[in-house]
């Protein structure tokens, strides 16, 4: 399907300065790197089939080489992704570096890094707690998940949790560990994650486009936070396949990569008897096995993945926004469909197949709630709303079908947004229309202070529509973060109904004060 695009002039800015570490690696077709095309075109149809899954980017590389990727529109490969959780393998690789220059060891105790945040009585076990045990997500401490969302000390007030379990014997994953982790590298470094990484492997790998959620005391949050584009996480895969070698430079040691991919430790209840399954392959350092043998992954909330297959010299990148029922889903379309396709050799070119991957990798696009039908209301219409959680104070719909929203004392800014084409003899499908926020997007995680680190160049790619004469939807995509928010005006009741993807069980409606 056709697309038309609206940049403004700021956005255009951001392109230019991105555009050169987006295309680094080389690209090639599926059969000149040894992968049957029919493989790819069927993992590609499958991943879009999964239920309740909206792909943001896919990315395939083999022997180095970009076989196939599909950024589907709003979404292009120059918007970074936040990455959740798969943000500790790169805060593991920090850890490594961290080593492997005599700052840190695997049996350093935790509690000795931190003399200024420990509590009056220190517990043996505490006291036992080593770098390795989280690492393996085993600090022996139960996960608190409120943590962040309630202190401005998170070293000091993990700290103070009881310590139940003796470290380094029962898996129980907990993103503060991660912290932590963080936390120690800051101490031994005087850098914080970021900035240690920075200099150690993303500048080298050119990896310019990136930036990691902090602290309110401005320590990287590591166990969650960073965003990357896609072809960076890509690099990150190529580099563990490639055992810390980039272009002949070791910028990691390979005997941390090959002891950071081992099954160290794994969830206690499951059994060796057990069907295999993407959680019960155990679990090395901030890095999970998958089910199938030899794969290795980094994995984040709704469905963000860089999955590893040494055996087929094969990285997949995967950002989406799934519910956790069906993430490992997507997993099972490169066992199922992508792998039987490796051979050793170069294959045959085959034209039609490319084709059709082609059209389908280069033209996928989201599918917006919004309809072309046109409403015969008058235009502009202004609706002034009642107070409301998130703070919307109006909506203008104006005479070209263009929408403005304003937030007042919001985090969320105002901005405009895009209509769909209504002249049948030049109708281009769905139309995008893309803003530049200075607010922050809907987000699952409430930790403060919220987005401390971040660069606030956030961007709205957005599509409005009308279903009907009485009700129009917004359907509006942070393109460089993950969230979508729905926003369906209906005129019949007068009301307004919100619905973040992060929060779909509890939408909000708003009525209207006035329409004018």
């Amino acid at each position: 399907m056709k697309r038309l695009l609206f940049i403004t002039i700021s956005l255009f800015t951001i392109v230019l300065a991105t555009q050169a570490q987006v295309g680094d690696l080389p690209r090639s077709t599926p059969a000149e790197q040894g992968v049957k095309t029919q493989n790819v075109l069927d993992f590609i149809n499958a991943i879009n089939d999964v239920p309740e899954t909206e792909l943001h980017h896919v990315m395939i590389a083999r022997h180095g080489h970009v076989i196939a990727e599909m950024h589907p529109a709003p979404f292009s490969a120059q918007d970074a992704h936040t990455l959740y959780s798969e943000s500790k393998t790169f805060a593991s690789m920090g850890v490594g570096i961290a080593i492997d220059e005599n700052l840190l060891r695997l049996t350093d105790r935790v509690a000795a890094f931190f003399p200024d945040k420990l509590p009056d009585t220190i517990s043996n076990n505490l006291a036992q707690m080593t770098v390795r045990d989280l690492l393996i997500m085993a600090s022996g401490i139960k996960p608190d998940w409120f943590l962040r969302n309630l202190s401005n000390d998170w070293i000091k007030e993990w700290l103070s949790k009881p310590v139940n379990n003796k470290p380094g014997k029962i898996f129980d994953y907990d993103s503060l560990c991660t912290f932590m982790l963080s936390a120690i590298v800051q101490r031994v470094t005087g850098l914080t994650l970021l900035e240690y990484l920075n200099e150690k492997l993303f500048i080298p790998m050119h990896i310019t486009e990136v930036d990691w959620e902090e602290s309110p005391d401005g320590i990287s949050t590591g166990g969650w936070g960073l965003r990357l584009q896609a072809e960076s996480q890509l690099k990150m895969g190529l580099l563990l396949l490639g055992h810390g070698n980039w272009h002949g430079k070791q910028l990691i040691p390979a005997e941390w990569i090959e002891d950071a991919i081992q099954p160290h430790i794994r969830y206690e209840w499951y059994k060796d008897t057990d069907a295999p399954t993407e959680n019960n392959q155990g679990y090395g350092y901030q890095i999970w096995r998958c089910k199938w043998p030899t794969a290795f992954r980094a994995d984040g909330a709704y469905g963000q993945f860089i999955v590893c297959v040494p055996e087929s010299d094969l990285v997949v990148v995967i950002n989406m926004c799934t519910s956790h029922t069906h993430g490992h889903d997507v997993l099972g379309c490169i066992w199922d469909k992508l792998l039987p396709g490796m051979q050793e050799s170069p294959l045959k070119a085959d034209r039609k197949t490319q084709h059709d991957l082609d059209v389908i990798c280069n033209n996928n696009t989201l599918i917006p709630t919004a309809t072309t039908q046109k409403s015969k209301r008058k235009l502009p219409i202004t609706l002034q709303l009642e107070e409301n959680k998130h703070n919307l104070n109006s909506i203008v719909i104006d005479e070209d079908n263009h929408i403005v929203l304003d937030y007042t004392n919001a985090p969320r800014e105002t901005f405009t947004y895009g209509a769909l084409s209504y002249k049948k003899q030049d109708y281009r499908g769905p139309q995008w229309l893309r803003s530049q926020l200075e607010g922050m997007p809907p987000y699952s995680i409430k930790a403060l202070p919220l987005n401390c680190g971040l660069k606030h160049n956030f961007e709205a790619s957005t599509m409005f529509g009308w279903t009907d004469d009485d009700h129009a939807v917004i359907d509006i995509y942070y393109v460089n973060w993950i969230s979508h928010t729905t926003i369906t005006i209906n005129f019949a009741d007068n009301t307004i109904t919100i619905l973040d993807n992060f929060n779909t069980d509890n939408p909000e409606t708003i009525h209207f004060k006035c329409v004018s």
